[in-house]
């Protein structure tokens, strides 16, 4: 990419993934301990959660420690199937009472959160308004998790369009780093129907991620996260460490800093 006059220096893309998301914590620690900030951050399903967390001024491994300690996924219930399996009213809540900020406007760093808009079948990169309701819309895994709705329109996670949302950042950044939590590996057995759903997931999630490759100018992803489900939260502190090493060893093989 060539560098020109733009608005930010450095833009940080965070896409999606479950547990994996932990891994864009290690990531990002390994980042500013080589002095790299993002001045603008844009996420996609766990990577919205991340962001806008980061953004709020959080460090990683604060909120690393912060959803280990509240046990995130013991806030998502089980309900009667209808729309989806899981309704994530507890994790709003959790959200909600942990974020300072309110609105995309009061974060200290500038963020985008990344949904599909189901009925149009197209991606939505939030960056106003209210911020819970966007990340939760940018969260919601389909037919796992039932979907969202703003102002009428019905949302599903961001990562069904748009797993790495480079998009929004394109032409506003010198330089941007992207973070891809979703590497697929070689997967044998399907013993569960959660089993297919993940490959699923994974599949579908993955779709179009290699052709933006060329739009950054560093790109991470954690290979050791091929085995890893998106529900793998008892791999926590492994996923953390994945997502540090993997920037680590993405930074050593380029002049980026």
């Amino acid at each position: 990419m060539t560098n020109i006059c733009k608005k930010y220096k450095t833009g940080l893309v965070l896409s999606g993934g479950g547990a994996r998301g932990f891994a864009h914590l290690g990531a990002i620690k390994a980042l500013n301990e080589n002095g790299i900030y993002p001045d603008i951050v844009a996420g996609t399903s766990a990577g919205s959660i991340v962001g806008a967390f980061y953004c709020d001024g959080f460090q990683p491994e604060e909120i690393f420690s912060f959803f280990i300690e509240k046990g995130i996924y013991k806030y998502i219930e089980f309900i009667i199937p209808n729309r989806g399996l899981l309704k994530i009213n507890g994790l709003v809540n959790l959200i909600e009472n942990n974020l300072n900020s309110k609105y995309f406007d009061d974060l200290k760093i500038p963020f985008y959160a990344t949904a599909t808009d189901l009925n149009n079948a197209r991606p939505v990169y939030f960056s106003s308004g209210e911020l819970v309701p966007a990340i939760i819309a940018s969260s919601s895994i389909p037919v796992i998790f039932q979907p969202f709705e703003i102002n009428g329109v019905t949302y599903v996670d961001g990562g069904l369009t748009d797993n790495l949302p480079v998009e929004p950042l394109k032409n506003i950044c010198e330089k941007i780093i992207g973070i891809n939590v979703n590497p697929i590996g070689y997967q044998k057995n399907f013993n569960k129907l959660i089993d297919i759903a993940e490959r699923t997931f994974h599949i579908a999630f993955n779709a179009g991620i290699f052709d933006k490759i060329s739009s950054l100018d560093l790109y991470i992803q954690p290979e050791k996260l091929k085995n890893m489900g998106i529900f793998d939260v008892s791999k926590s502190p492994e996923i953390f460490n994945a997502g540090y090493q993997a920037a680590l060893n993405a930074l050593k093989k380029t002049n980026f800093i």
